[in-house]
């Protein structure tokens, strides 16, 4: 996909024209490398394709910003969205409260993070060719990205992290799991990531940790179903938080908020006989609070996110 259109796409080319998906592809490589190691046909094939996305596309000037973070744009789908509604499709988090409506405004978090450990694969494999030079820049370019996103986007006073709004100059109010995003990415310090986790509580419901920490305004009228939102439990969020946890060691915490996430994933499974897009947090299954679409049959990051979950809570 990189190689014929510059990008992995967040869906369908005829109709997702101008936008992206979240870039984690380098993340699946660097997992498969780690099952196969001796994979060097994969290793040289994926190079120079990553390098392409991540510099043309993430750090090229449809998403450069200037503050030296990436934010989210779309350079015209074909959906009949808004250009604000398309842009925030392409952070994967459509639709949600947490960029104020307009995420080309602001660097998120989640791509931002992800960015630094794209950069820090393109070094593990420069490593792995003998390329040493290429890999520490490609290390300072993952550092460098980590120490912005802990400037504009740590809150010391609040003790967590935000979205930031480059252009207004400020972070965001909305508490949401994407503040766990930089202890799975592991740029947080140990101070930084102790005082995240205090805060897991305001996400942490009988049947999974809810995106946002609370019902917020609705930014996008036309819109009245926030998906990425309270009440909602998405898979792949309990993945990366679970994840956040470990990484920090706090493995206690990780079991516990994975357990009660599963247990409601079984329990829906035995009595729909499917796996769902998303899932209800607060009160469990997969229905939301009548004012919101239903979510999905899913079967994709849904099964995925059961048996990595489900391996931390039976860790």
């Amino acid at each position: 996909m990189i190689d014929r259109f510059g990008e992995v796409l967040n869906g369908n080319r005829t109709f997702y024209l101008g936008r992206g998906q979240p870039p984690l592809l380098p993340w699946s490589v660097e997992n498969y490398l780690a099952a196969k190691p001796k994979d060097e046909d994969l290793a040289l094939r994926a190079y120079p394709s990553l390098i392409r996305e991540y510099n043309d596309y993430w750090n090229g000037s449809g998403h450069a910003t200037p503050i030296g973070l990436s934010t989210c744009r779309d350079s015209g789908s074909n959906d009949g969205l808004s250009p604000a509604e398309d842009a925030e499709c392409e952070t994967g988090l459509d639709f949600t409260p947490i960029f104020a409506g307009d995420v080309r405004r602001c660097v998120p978090l989640h791509i931002n993070v992800a960015l630094v450990r794209y950069a820090q694969v393109l070094g593990a494999l420069a490593d792995r060719f003998g390329w040493h030079d290429k890999a520490a820049a490609w290390r300072r370019q993952a550092d460098e990205r980590a120490a912005r996103i802990n400037q504009y986007c740590w809150d010391d006073k609040e003790g967590f992290y935000f979205e930031y709004d480059y252009v207004a100059g400020k972070r965001l109010p909305c508490y949401s799991l994407n503040g766990f995003w930089p202890l799975w990415g592991g740029i947080a310090s140990k101070g930084q990531a102790r005082r995240v986790v205090d805060h897991l509580k305001l996400f942490d419901h009988p049947y999974g940790l809810t995106f946002t920490d609370r019902d917020y305004p609705n930014p996008h009228p036309n819109y009245p179903a926030l998906e990425w939102a309270y009440p909602e439990a998405w898979p792949p969020q309990q993945i990366i938080v679970a994840m956040a946890l470990r990484r920090y060691g706090y493995e206690k915490e990780a079991r516990a908020v994975s357990r009660r996430y599963v247990a409601n994933v079984v329990t829906t499974w035995e009595q729909t006989g499917l796996t769902w897009e998303r899932y209800n947090g607060v009160s469990g299954g997969h229905k939301v609070p009548f004012e919101r679409a239903d979510p999905a049959p899913l079967h994709g990051f849904s099964s995925a996110a059961a048996v990595v979950v489900g391996r931390v809570a039976f860790a």
